[in-house]
């Protein structure tokens, strides 16, 4: 019985991990660029339960061809222990497309890029955005809304400075405006495009693309980090101006997984409340027999 516990305690402890994720999911959802998490549950490993068979036990049944020996272990069947939460995997599937006023919201369209082989799995890869971390470790986003700092630098909504193909902030010297900033479908940012004596190249926006995503370690919100650089290429991705992509979190699936969420908890409640009552009606048993 009090395994029965442990299992339905384990189920809630589990259940209430997802609905942490899923309600970090659906607080993001108008978040740019960002990739929801999934919750991977796993069983623990079952148990095959045995006893000792008692000295004084009479029966004369034989286990599975073996005679009947006073203390010879007894197979009662598997036990299962419950579930719980192994880990968040995100998914770096693409968000929808969305036409903005800001002349600086960049999307990137990675749909071109084909899907490895890797450890026997089709694996798609991903694009991101290269950033400079406060800490001045390289970072990666998918988040586009970006804007230029005091200095003249390309930087996130979260004030992450924009690094280019070398690995080094794209910096424009001048006081330039935003409308008079182009920024080409692989990436080329280009200053006064329409004014042919001042035009020139600003700088070139560095595309990091990890083959297996899932790798990633999620710093917070979009921004992620790699056990090892990503390499640069911008081949099979291209950027859109004037365009956001928004998180791939559907706001009506993430809710009904959440009710779901919480009508399996409650299902754990009322399992460990039946236990409960068992328990008091045997100490009650107990106390008046003793």
């Amino acid at each position: 019985m009090i395994r029965g516990l442990y299992s339905a305690a384990s189920g809630m402890f589990a259940l209430e991990r997802r609905q942490e994720t899923l309600s970090d999911n659906l607080a993001n959802a108008q978040t740019p660029g960002y990739k929801k998490d999934d919750t991977v549950l796993r069983a623990f490993p079952k148990l095959l339960m045995q006893r000792i068979r008692d000295f004084n036990e009479n029966s004369n049944v034989p286990l599975a061809g073996a005679p009947n020996i006073p203390g010879q272990p007894v197979q009662i069947g598997e036990l299962s222990n419950g579930v719980y939460v192994q880990e968040r995997i995100p998914s770096f599937n693409q968000g929808a497309l969305v036409q903005s006023v800001n002349p600086l919201d960049l999307a990137i369209e990675d749909q071109g890029l084909p899907t490895q082989l890797i450890n026997g799995n089709q694996v798609k890869p991903a694009a991101f955005f290269t950033v400079q971390l406060p800490d001045g470790t390289v970072g990666y986003t998918r988040n586009g809304k970006w804007d230029l700092d005091s200095q003249g630098n390309l930087v996130t909504s979260e004030g992450y400075r924009i690094l280019d193909v070398n690995q080094r902030p794209i910096q424009i010297t001048d006081s330039i405006s935003k409308e008079d900033l182009l920024i080409s479908t692989d990436g080329q940012v280009i200053a006064y495009p329409s004014d042919p004596t001042s035009t020139r190249v600003a700088g070139q926006i560095g595309i990091a693309v990890a083959e297996n995503p899932n790798e990633l370690r999620r710093l917070g919100g979009n921004t992620y980090q790699a056990e090892n650089p990503l390499p640069i290429n911008n081949q099979g991705v291209s950027l859109h101006q004037g365009f956001i992509e928004q998180s791939n979190v559907d706001p009506g699936q993430t809710m009904t997984e959440m009710m779901m969420t919480v009508r399996g908890y409650e299902a754990n409640q009322k399992v460990i409340s039946v236990y409960n009552g068992s328990l008091e009606q045997l100490y009650s048993v107990g106390k008046i027999n003793g």
